[in-house]
């Protein structure tokens, strides 16, 4: 099965360079009250966890994993971004139901020792951050002074502010939202729905569905100018720069995610809304969070669209927000990594100075 030949892959490769594994709790208690029965995380420390040292803790997006130098290196100094090693002690892990180490659809269930496949239980965002905090607490880390996401991990870095208000002193919400939108439940469920046409064919079959998925979301990942400008007209084999642009996409895909966990986590993004279960509607929630808040946005993003942002920065008390101009859509995060850094420069500056 493909998704089982990914994840081995993938946890070869992560073997290379061993990261530390956290167990959770042996009946690791969900929202669903389901519980996960020794589960547990991939993590990266990058720096030495000490009382001299601020704590970054990233949050990464959907199909990220736990080596946040790989996939945002603008964050780092090196690359003109504001960590520095010598300052900062960085932590990301992988998300649960993930594909790139921590227990996921792929992993083996201990209750009858298959693969979970279709049958590992549904989570949310809230389920994701009580697993970190565990990890937290085993590694003592008191305050978190910098807690960071994009994305999916941008959903749980708000959740954990709302969670931890005395642990989190600084969030860094990057194109994310309070309340996942109809639009972007629309886009995610295209996507199940293009995966349920091959996942119980054979491989060939399993591979074209994921990259069909994939190639859907692209068309929220990205934006109209940046089609326009980067994938008009033909090529020089005389196929459409977009189709050949969104089958490359797909292909490339299916080499380093799971069909499984790419399920699971976009039904866990289609859940999220802070205001859920907590007797208030979104406004009042967001009102009532201590932590200090930057929203940045990107004006061209048409899954995580501006106006999400500019909702939450307006009702976070200490909260501001920053625009990205740019035509590359949401992608623009990772893409123009190099001004969420600048603005994260600001930020850092503004209140040091207690300007924020």
């Amino acid at each position: 099965m493909i998704s089982l030949q990914i994840s081995l892959s993938l946890f070869k490769k992560s073997m290379r360079n061993p990261m530390p594994q956290h167990k959770l709790p042996n009946q690791f208690q969900l929202e669903s009250g389901q519980t996960l029965k020794g589960a547990s995380l991939y993590y990266e420390v990058l720096g030495k966890i000490s009382d001299d040292k601020e704590v970054v803790w990233v949050c990464h997006a959907f199909t990220g994993s736990a080596t946040v130098k790989e996939w945002w290196p603008s964050l780092f100094l090196e690359n003109g971004g504001f960590i520095d090693l010598e300052k900062y002690t960085v932590i990301c892990a992988n998300m649960l139901g993930s594909c790139y180490g921590s227990t996921g659809p792929e992993s083996v269930n201990p209750k009858n020792g298959k693969i979970y496949g279709n049958e590992f239980p549904e989570l949310n965002n809230r389920d994701v951050v009580s697993a970190f905090i565990d990890l937290r607490k085993a590694l003592n880390v008191s305050t978190i002074d910098y807690l960071i996401g994009g994305s999916l991990g941008g959903q749980q870095a708000l959740e954990w502010s709302i969670l931890e208000p005395e642990v989190v002193q600084n969030q860094i919400l990057v194109a994310s939202n309070a309340r996942h939108s109809a639009w972007g439940i629309a886009f995610n469920e295209l996507q199940r729905q293009a995966i349920e046409l091959g996942e119980n064919g054979k491989e060939e079959e399993r591979q074209k569905a994921l990259s069909l998925a994939r190639s859907i979301a692209m068309l929220s990942y990205r934006s109209y100018h940046d089609f326009e400008i980067n994938q008009k007209g033909r090529n020089e084999k005389g196929d459409w720069k977009v189709v050949s642009y969104l089958n490359y996409q797909g292909k490339k895909f299916n080499g380093r995610f799971s069909l499984n966990s790419y399920k699971v986590l976009s039904k866990m993004m289609d859940a999220h809304n802070v205001a859920e279960g907590r007797g208030g509607n979104l406004e009042e929630i967001l009102g009532s969070i201590k932590t200090k808040t930057l929203c940045i946005g990107i004006d061209s993003d048409n899954l995580f669209p501006l106006e999400e942002q500019k909702f939450m920065s307006a009702n976070i008390p200490h909260a501001k927000l920053e625009v990205i101009n740019s035509s590359k859509g949401h992608d623009a995060f990772l893409i123009d990594g190099n001004l969420i850094s600048q603005f994260i420069q600001k930020y850092l500056i503004n209140t040091l100075y207690e300007e924020f």
